[in-house]
């Protein structure tokens, strides 16, 4: 008699909390194109900054555009306590586990500042005389609030360096995907660019799913030199 094949182990939490990491990408990005739609550029005529932000239409998208990014670091969250278990797992609870996870904590706090910060400014003519709004605030608040989740990114970078480092350390990624991962996270440092912003998200995309695929339980490996 044949041996019945073995039931196909199920997903745990952990698993699904790496798909959080695809969930804050996408809540992250909607959120900012939901906020920002419409806005009218911040170094434009004072007279359409003022006529945009009196309209309490527009300001309510602006808070659901934060609430969405809010939800998005949530998710956030998540994301990066399975990645830290991961870590755990491959390469013990040592020096690029630590970094990874303080890396992490410093990007979801700057981020949550830096766009608490820009909502709370571009709002706030609900609480001042008249609905009063002042155009220069308006563009201090852009400039913070970008500074301030570009500073963050470097949090991000150092998650990323180390969690590739470990990835090669164990030999649970090819080399050259790991030294990718480096390169992008070095190059994350200068998020204020704009354009690693692009990086990060596919990183934090791609590791996402592939903590979703890792096949439980997440039993350590053998290390290798980098």
């Amino acid at each position: 008699m044949s041996t019945p094949p073995a039931a196909p182990a199920r997903r745990g939490l952990q698993q699904w909390a790496g798909l959080a990491g695809v969930a804050y990408v996408v809540l992250f990005i909607g959120g900012v194109i939901f906020a920002s739609n419409g806005q009218p550029d911040n170094g434009g005529a004072p007279l359409k900054l003022i006529h945009y932000y009196k309209d309490s239409g527009n300001r309510d998208k602006i808070y659901i555009g934060f609430l969405i990014v809010v939800i998005g670091i949530f998710f956030f969250i998540w994301f990066l306590s399975a990645l830290r278990q991961y870590l755990r797992a491959i390469d013990g609870d040592g020096l690029l586990t630590g970094v990874a996870t303080i890396g992490g904590a410093v990007s979801a706090s700057l981020t949550l500042a830096g766009f608490g910060l820009e909502s709370a400014i571009k709002t706030m003519s609900d609480d001042t005389f008249h609905h009063q709004v002042y155009p220069s605030l308006i563009h201090a608040a852009d400039d913070a609030g970008y500074v301030m989740h570009a500073a963050g990114d470097v949090g991000m970078a150092a998650l990323m360096i180390a969690a590739s480092l470990a990835a090669m350390r164990a030999v649970v990624v090819p080399r050259w995907a790991g030294w990718l991962g480096v390169v992008s996270g070095v190059l994350a440092i200068f998020a204020v660019f704009f354009f690693p912003m692009i990086l990060v998200a596919l990183w934090v995309i791609v590791v996402g799913v592939l903590l979703f695929r890792a096949t439980p339980p997440l039993a350590a490996r053998p290390a290798a030199a980098v």
